[in-house]
């Protein structure tokens, strides 16, 4: 079926999808995102994180606080 990817524009409290620093960081490396919904697995399947998973502390830390920077989109649904 269609993959419909996440909105991880900030919240109304600056964090990407709602996530703190340390769970974007786990999202990126593992692929296990805590707002998955257990019937379609476990692990992230359209976001490359496999590679994102290698990325240096320094460049994580960088796409967060670019996401914290850009104008939150609300859900539709």
């Amino acid at each position: 079926g269609p993959f419909i990817s996440a909105n991880i524009t900030p919240d109304e409290n600056g964090r990407p999808h709602g996530l703190t620093y340390g769970e974007f960081r786990n999202v990126m490396r593992t692929g296990h995102d805590p707002d998955r919904h257990p019937q379609l697995g476990p692990l992230l399947q359209v976001m490359p994180w496999p590679v994102y998973s290698h990325m240096i502390e320094r460049d994580l830390r960088a796409v967060y606080e670019f996401l914290r920077s850009i104008p939150s989109i609300e859900n539709d649904n």
